[in-house]
């Protein structure tokens, strides 16, 4: 059986020797990494999970501490009152009353059926800056609840003045 092995030379014996010796080294290698590698790696994932799950308990701590903070948002509105009644008192208020030539009101029930979004669509002709800037900020500072969510301004020719048509919202319970 080891005459195979006796009729190598020096340096095939040599080769030979090296190369099972460095079959070996990465045999041993890889059966230490399979027995002992799976452990360090449990435990990193292990300190990864603790690490999230801590992370967890202090978000919930602080969304805890948040919505004891919150308060309900208020509407402007009167109850009763509409955001169509509100915008004629506002116009009249910034003086531009006289100048509106349309107001249309919309609404939109929400899908789960608990909010209205109650929308009014005014056309303001002839209006100069300062007066719609008056009236954008009676608006914009009545309360959390109405917001402007468009406006399309117009520039009358040879004039200071313009048309603008404002799409103004609110939230209605």
């Amino acid at each position: 059986m080891m005459v195979w092995f006796e009729r190598l030379s020096t340096r095939e014996k040599g080769a030979l020797g090296l190369a099972l010796a460095l079959a070996l080294i990465l045999s041993g290698r890889a059966l230490v990494l399979t027995l002992f590698g799976d452990a360090s790696k449990e435990s990193r994932l292990l300190a990864v999970r603790v690490a999230e799950l801590e992370k967890m308990e202090t978000l919930q701590q602080e969304y805890r501490r948040l919505k004891g903070a919150v308060t309900p948002a208020s509407s402007p509105l009167k109850p009763g009152e509409t955001l169509y009644a509100f915008l004629d008192d506002v116009a009249g208020v910034s003086g531009i009353r006289a100048k509106v030539s349309y107001m249309k009101p919309s609404s939109v029930k929400s899908r789960d059926g608990r909010v209205n979004l109650s929308v009014v669509e005014m056309k303001v002709v002839d209006l100069a800056q300062a007066e719609l800037t008056a009236f954008l900020h009676r608006v914009e500072t009545a309360g959390d609840m109405i917001r402007v969510r468009g406006i399309s301004l117009t520039r009358i020719e040879k004039s200071k003045l313009m048309t603008a048509v404002i799409s103004i919202e609110t939230v209605t319970l």
